[in-house]
């Protein structure tokens, strides 16, 4: 796997793994996130970037070879 696509799906995997620690807090441990006035919105929109992350993540696995990780 060429140098840049590795470095990149890391920092895919990387940032999808912050959205879902984010969710567990806002699931697990409501308060700590008092302030966010709408915390459905909240959830929606790291789902969506979660989708997002892994859709990425997901070509990158599916098009380039997986021996050179």
């Amino acid at each position: 796997m060429n140098a840049h696509i590795k470095a990149i799906l890391k920092k895919l995997e990387g940032h999808r793994d912050e959205m879902l620690a984010d969710l567990d807090v806002y699931l697990m441990h409501p308060v700590g996130v008092g302030e966010h006035s709408n915390i459905g919105e909240e959830i929606e929109g790291k789902l969506a970037k979660i989708d997002e992350l892994e859709g990425k993540i997901t070509v990158i696995k599916n098009h380039f070879s997986q021996e050179a990780l």
